[in-house]
């Protein structure tokens, strides 16, 4: 028994080396707003199944059912994973790539600008592109571990 869980570990490290994910940590407010508009959502679907206006009206229901899959996308799909010398920063569609030596540097920071941070307790990740220094903004649910990890890679 033992020699399997030590196999499977060893396995796991060859396939993921050093691999972090970070989750987005998510306000309170913005988790109610995604709720309450989903539920609207779903009780305008409810009342057009009762009245039978579903068949009549099938791009109504194919925009509500896509307007609820795109309010939840950047819930399941906000990440940020450090592997392999990289930052990667996974948002709906957006994915971005940071080497973690260009990374100039980790700062708290409670900016509203549009990021992939579903949070507004952020943290502003500056680093170098084509020789200017650029910024991101993230929020992870282990601040912690997350600028800690950053750090000991730079």
């Amino acid at each position: 028994m033992g020699l399997i869980y030590t196999a499977k570990i060893s396995i796991e490290k060859l396939w993921f080396p050093a691999m972090q994910r970070f989750r987005s940590k998510i306000d309170w407010w913005v988790m109610g707003f995604v709720i309450c508009l989903t539920g609207m959502l779903i009780q305008l679907l409810l009342t057009m199944y009762a009245k039978g206006t579903m068949a009549e009206y099938p791009e109504h229901t194919a925009v509500y059912v896509l307007t609820i899959a795109m309010i939840w996308w950047p819930v399941w799909t906000t990440q940020y994973t450090v592997a392999n010398g990289q930052l990667n920063i996974r948002c709906m569609w957006l994915n971005r790539n940071i080497p973690m030596a260009d990374i100039q540097g980790i700062s708290p920071t409670s900016n509203s600008v549009s990021s992939p941070a579903l949070s507004l307790d952020r943290l502003k990740v500056d680093y170098l592109k084509d020789g200017k220094i650029k910024s991101v903004l993230v929020s992870p649910k282990d601040k912690q571990g997350f600028t800690s990890l950053l750090m000991s890679k730079i």
